[in-house]
């Protein structure tokens, strides 16, 4: 008996490129429950596997920053982090 790997098709999701609601958190230096409030505004794409379980693709975090105007008008300073006037 030989058994296959079976890869995913390209453009489908798997556990690697999703993040948990802390994760997004934690990487956004928000609460949690800011997170959620994203998801419920429709501002942040999640994918929903229970009442209370959401994930968050990679890719989608890239969209909410464009879509929000993160990193297009305002110049950041690289070594602080912080706006520049």
């Amino acid at each position: 008996m030989t058994t296959q790997s079976i890869h995913p098709p390209p453009g489908t999701w798997n556990a690697r490129n999703l993040l948990t609601v802390l994760e997004v958190a934690e990487w956004a230096r928000v609460h949690p429950k800011t997170v959620y409030r994203w998801i419920r505004d429709g501002k942040l794409e999640a994918i929903q596997f229970g009442p209370r379980t959401f994930r968050v693709p990679e890719d989608a975090i890239g969209k909410f920053l464009n879509k929000n105007g993160y990193g297009k008008s305002a110049d950041v300073h690289k070594s602080t982090g912080r706006e520049q006037s």
